[in-house]
């Protein structure tokens, strides 16, 4: 007994410090922002801890939860942890949550993945998923069309169906469902099954992390655009310069020749001189054309001009133009995504006009009936 009492403590610390680390991972479990920052991010980066406790708002009400990643997946929360089967009765129920109920279920899908693998990860991840019979899970939307044709529950999905086309149409509805039967042979309709709805992100949810970026993006452009500006300026003037300078120079070379010409030495010497100065000129403009490999003009030398001292701007200031190019590049594709992605929020006019058109005939027909 002398040398079990001061192991009590100990063993009293070592029990709170393991339940303390049970229960903060299990409160963790559905975190996978650092796992996606490890995944993602560069060696130099560094991990910055952010809220993210929207990500679970309602999840434990039963509603599950659809959000977009920075890596453009999508994370689906469900709560299958108040799901709870009966093997006698061969049914299966939805309980309230409580404090004992397990956390929430974070599966991380790609558009391109099928709602059949969807089914799979929910079946895996059940208590009961070895279970006999097999879980049968099915996914279902429902829009305002589906619901003005008397379809309350709106359609089932095929499995086939790519998990980016099905969030596409369930957008407009703002919610799905994810049907969920034990057996389907059950005496009590009811209780062979439940019915899990889970929230779509809006426009800002799915487009939060594209924003983000794109002010990062334009933040940077702007800070570029000012220094390209002024480089650009100092570079169309340096040019103007020189085609003034050019224009003095012909001024210059027309005043000699006529002066050498009538008042000091006479044509007989200066015609073969101002033969020879031709001469070279176009010697020169043949230079020109096989260094630069474009014609000799006023405009290719004034171009060229333009970009050799604009190149040498950029270079002596530190402005990376082709890395400003590619940042114009990324915030072009960033707000083309985006739109798109604003567009599967917004009805399509066409096909609902052609849908009431197509129903028309019918609907009269039956009233001639």
């Amino acid at each position: 007994m002398f040398f079990l009492r001061p192991a009590l403590p100990l063993c009293r610390r070592h029990f709170q410090w393991t339940s303390h680390l049970r229960y903060s991972t299990v409160s963790e479990n559905t975190a996978v922002n650092h796992s996606q920052f490890i995944a993602n991010a560069g060696p130099q980066k560094k991990w910055r801890d952010r809220d993210e406790g929207d990500d679970m708002e309602g999840v434990r009400d039963g509603r599950g939860k659809l959000s977009p990643t920075s890596s453009h997946l999508f994370k689906l929360v469900l709560p299958l942890g108040t799901l709870k089967v009966d093997l006698e009765q061969r049914s299966i129920t939805k309980e309230a949550a409580s404090d004992t109920t397990p956390p929430p279920t974070v599966l991380l899908l790609h558009p391109a993945q099928p709602l059949s693998h969807i089914a799979r990860l929910v079946q895996a991840s059940m208590p009961f998923a070895r279970q006999n019979p097999p879980l049968s899970i099915s996914f279902r939307s429902g829009g305002h069309l589906h619901r003005q044709r008397g379809h309350r529950d709106g359609v089932q999905w095929s499995d086939s169906t790519d998990v980016g086309d099905f969030i596409r149409d369930a957008a407009r509805a703002a919610h799905f469902s994810i049907r969920i039967t034990y057996d389907d042979d059950a005496s009590s309709a009811s209780r062979g099954h439940v019915t899990l709805d889970v929230q779509v992100p809006t426009v800002a949810d799915r487009t939060r992390f594209m924003r983000r970026r794109l002010e990062s993006i334009e933040s940077q452009l702007a800070e570029m655009e000012v220094l390209k500006k002024k480089c650009d300026h100092e570079a169309h003037r340096g040019a103007r310069r020189m085609a003034t300078a050019g224009l003095g120079m012909l001024v210059v070379y027309w005043g000699v020749v006529a002066r050498l010409t009538f008042w000091d030495f006479g044509w007989d010497i200066m015609e073969p001189i101002t033969y020879l100065s031709g001469l070279s000129t176009v010697i020169c403009g043949y230079l020109w054309f096989l260094y630069q490999g474009r014609e000799v003009s006023y405009s290719s030398v004034l171009d060229r001009s333009i970009s050799a001292r604009r190149d040498a701007l950029y270079k002596s200031r530190g402005l990376d133009i082709e890395r400003w190019a590619e940042l114009r590049s990324e915030a072009r594709t960033l707000r083309r995504d985006i739109g798109r992605i604003e567009e599967d929020y917004e009805p399509n006019e066409k096909d609902e006009d052609e849908a009431d058109a197509n129903e028309k005939p019918g609907t009269e027909d039956e009233k001639e009936k």
